[in-house]
């Protein structure tokens, strides 16, 4: 079933900012992070910019899919997982599972399970945008709001 959220353009400032709160939110914390696990696609450019800002953190990608197009409000199926790289980077660590955004929890609840797989020590979360916010209140989010359909700057089709 195609969604029909409301769609907001957001801009790379925007994304920035968020990333900064996000930033700001793990600092207070004073947690340590050993390996950053960005959920692709939509992790992988909030966690290029944690690893250019914290200390000596190792990458390990997880691939799924849940969209079942890149059209806006596109409809979202299970999820299909494609593969995980860096697997020895988990196992015994604390990990950083980074994604672009949290909506039903779908997505995120299988990349948790797939972790757990690799018996990481500890596993956090950062998503720029958290719209489940009862189920992930420990989620360090850059933002918490309504759910909405966010267009990122590196989403626009270009003809």
């Amino acid at each position: 079933m195609k969604l029909n959220y409301e769609v907001r353009e957001i801009s790379f400032d925007e994304v920035e900012f968020l990333s900064k709160e996000i930033l700001s939110k793990i600092r207070e914390e004073n947690i340590s992070i050993d390996t950053l696990v960005p959920v692709l696609r939509g992790g992988m450019v909030l966690s290029m910019i944690l690893q250019k800002n914290m200390e000596q953190v190792d990458t390990s990608c997880i691939h799924i899919k849940r969209s079942e197009s890149n059209e806006v409000n596109a409809s979202f199926g299970s999820p299909n997982f494609y593969g995980i790289t860096n697997e020895h980077a988990i196992t015994g660590k604390r990990i950083l599972i980074v994604e672009d955004i949290i909506d039903s929890g779908k997505s995120l609840d299988f990349v948790i399970q797939k972790i757990k797989e690799y018996h990481p020590a500890k596993i956090y979360v950062a998503t720029l945008y958290n719209f489940n916010q009862d189920k992930y209140q420990t989620v360090f989010s850059g933002k918490k709001e309504k759910p909405l359909w966010i267009v990122f700057p590196w989403e626009h089709a270009y003809e």
